[in-house]
């Protein structure tokens, strides 16, 4: 009996270990990283009995990709990188990295980061600046080169940015008081049309005959007068222009005068966009200019989108009036990354538009967070609205508030009409144009995110938790009743732009392939298959093939409709003007290569 019981466990032990080196084969990363990535708890009872095997001390992922494990090098890469090593830089000593971190324990609370006493002299003296990141300058051979967007420049000792954190002082705690906008985006005429200026069509600058026909000068651009239109009720409307001389008397009869609306732009004061025209607003009709304008927060939490951040606030710097930038020490998988954004905000690189960034800064990473990542993402938006709002003074209950993910770009004409106009109903969602590692991979349909509502609603009926707001359940809050009730309005749901009319964009995993080799390892744990565990994903040559056929992770490939950079609405207007710095996200820049190599 004894003989049949040991020959069943060794014939048991020998299936199980045939499994698992089946497994790992099939897989081709590590067994134990592959078991214990999603599900922590089986590394835990592993490391805690030792039975099976030992593992070293190798992290899972890292917050970047000269911290994360170095990929298996081909013949073909061993011999291309001969004659000069990556940490050398003409024939001097290397640069000395930081040390590799500790392997993350999920099951152990992240201690919370110690910026007192540090010693100056074991930090790396090296400065962040941000630089063009444009892949289309790459050698087209695919060399791996793991080396991220933002370049890394040794700089001498006096340079005191080093560790941003010792430099932050009490920027994480200032306060910011909102000031009215005064800016004149409506004019009255004599004949009493009220109209939006950028919206309004212009006369043409007469020349001294009266014909009208002369050509435009830089004086005469300069004195071009809005074009209303006079409706007579017994004559036909037609086109005049406004006049400092008087005029004859009109005729008898009611005469209502109507500003001549520029394309793309709609309404008796030519201030409503065409992505709210044809919107599913139910109000159109109820539409009124203010006369004391609302102010605008927009709430972003940042990683490492910083060509994406120069869009955004070109794009919205004339319609938004604060920016509530979170940024965290913490991936959203648990694990030290540097302040980056906040280095770059310091030495300068955002200078044009810093005068209205509010800096938030998360020092530590959720509990359960790394065993559900939906507790960390969730958490970023809590923290970012309710430490950013706390801090600003000044605010009125009918102020816009603005959430959205750094890959989210709002279109400046649809914030505009949020800042102007009284009548819309709230809360409000946006139509974005949804495009994959670049604009120029376009997807079906649009994007519909719930993004925005008045400063009143966010703190009566969603408790300052930008979160609540983002998901579509606000008729389920406790508030939503009493705040109906006080302010008198319906709150009906409704979205900037529609399927085929787009009020913005989104553009996902919108990197060169450094930066997407930097998110799939940064990504949160809950959001399977996370990428980010396999090492054959993370690879550069495969992300560049992916980018190259719009193909995802899994291995499809979806159908995309064709897309023009000349088409309306292909991209921000900003990244169009500086075509040649953002190449690498408005023409697919892996196409001709592969077409020349073909060839």
């Amino acid at each position: 009996m004894r003989r049949h019981r040991v020959f069943l466990l060794c014939t048991v032990g020998l299936c199980v270990i045939s499994f698992l080196h089946y497994y790992k084969a099939l897989h081709y990363v590590s067994l134990l990283r592959e078991l214990s990535a999603p599900y922590p708890n089986i590394k835990s009872f592993i490391m805690v009995t030792g039975f099976f095997w030992r593992e070293r001390a190798t992290p899972l992922t890292s917050a970047s990709p000269e911290q994360g494990p170095p990929p298996a090098l081909r013949p073909s890469d061993t011999r291309s990188h001969a004659g000069g090593g990556v940490g050398k830089i003409g024939g001097e000593p290397e640069l000395k990295m930081a040390a590799e971190p500790k392997a993350p324990q999920p099951w152990v609370q992240p201690e919370e980061p110690q910026h007192k006493n540090v010693d100056p002299a074991e930090k790396e003296n090296v400065k962040l600046v941000w630089l063009p990141s444009s892949p289309a300058r790459q050698r087209p051979d695919f060399l791996r080169q793991n080396l991220p967007s933002i370049a890394v420049k040794l700089e001498p000792k006096q340079v005191s940015t080093s560790d941003p954190i010792r430099l932050l002082g009490d920027l994480h705690k200032r306060t910011f008081t909102l000031q009215e906008d005064n800016t004149q985006y409506f004019v009255s005429t004599k004949a009493g049309a009220r109209c939006f200026r950028q919206g309004t069509e212009v006369a043409p600058p007469r020349d001294e005959a009266g014909t009208g026909k002369s050509r435009p000068t830089m004086s005469g651009a300069l004195q071009r007068k809005i074009l209303q239109v006079s409706e007579d009720l017994n004559t036909g409307g037609k086109a005049v222009e406004e006049l400092s001389a008087p005029r004859a008397k009109p005729k008898r009869g009611k005469r209502l005068v109507k500003c001549v609306c520029r394309p793309g732009w709609h309404g008796p004061y030519c201030g409503v966009p065409t992505m709210v025209y044809h919107s599913n607003l139910p109000t159109k009709e109820r539409l009124i200019p203010r006369d004391k304008l609302r102010r605008v927060i927009n709430a972003i939490n940042v990683n490492h989108e910083f060509d994406l951040l120069h869009v955004r606030f070109h794009e919205l710097a004339n319609a938004v009036d604060l920016f509530i930038v979170c940024e965290s020490n913490f991936t959203a998988y648990g694990e030290r990354r540097p302040l980056s954004f906040l280095h770059l905000l310091l030495n300068g690189t955002y200078d044009y538009v810093r005068h209205k960034i509010l800096y938030v800064f998360l020092d530590h990473f959720p509990e359960g967070g790394r065993q559900d990542g939906w507790i960390a993402d969730d958490y970023l938006r809590t923290f970012l609205t309710r430490d950013g709002m706390s801090r600003i003074r000044g605010l009125r209950p009918d102020d816009v508030f603005l959430i959205n993910d750094a890959d989210e770009i709002p279109a400046q004409e649809g914030v505009l009409f949020l800042k102007l106009f009284d009548g819309w109903t709230e809360p409000f969602a946006i139509h974005m144009r949804k495009s994959l590692y670049g604009f120029f991979w376009k997807q079906l349909g649009s994007l519909e995110v719930v993004s925005g509502c008045t400063v009143g609603m966010l703190k009566d009926v969603y408790d300052n938790d930008g979160i609540r707001l983002r998901r579509r359940d606000y008729y389920t809050m406790p508030g939503f009743r009493k705040y109906e009730n006080d302010t008198g309005h319906i709150l009906v749901q409704w979205s900037l732009g529609s399927p085929f009319h787009f009020a913005g964009w989104h553009c996902s995993w919108c990197f060169t392939p450094e930066g997407i080799h930097l998110k799939l390892v940064s990504a949160q744990n809950g959001d399977f298959p996370r990428w980010g565990d396999y090492e054959d994903k993370r690879d550069l040559n495969y992300i560049r093939e992916l980018i190259r056929t719009g193909g995802w992770f899994d291995g499809s490939v979806q159908e995309y409709p064709p897309s023009d950079p000349k088409e309306h609405m292909y991209a921000p207007k900003y990244m169009l003007d500086n075509y040649k710095h953002y190449r690498y996200l408005l023409e697919n820049p892996y196409a001709k290569q592969s077409a020349l190599s073909g060839g």
